[in-house]
């Protein structure tokens, strides 16, 4: 199964927000819930990267 299909699978039964509440949440659901932050965190990641590449850029034309 692909990684995008376990996230959505993952993200599919699970309440939106964070916190939330692990006492309830099996082993299953909070390994799930991991992965999905996981790959969340890996996209905030890549978007930090490209608005610093953009911000480096502006700062640069501005510069000259």
């Amino acid at each position: 199964m692909a990684q995008d299909d376990i996230l959505a699978q993952a993200a599919a039964g699970m309440p939106v927000g964070i916190p939330r509440d692990l006492e309830d949440m099996s082993v299953e659901n909070l390994a799930d819930y991991k992965a999905v932050l996981l790959s969340e965190i890996e996209r905030v990641e890549q978007a930090l990267v490209r608005r610093d590449g953009v911000r480096k850029g502006a700062e640069a034309l501005f510069r000259t």
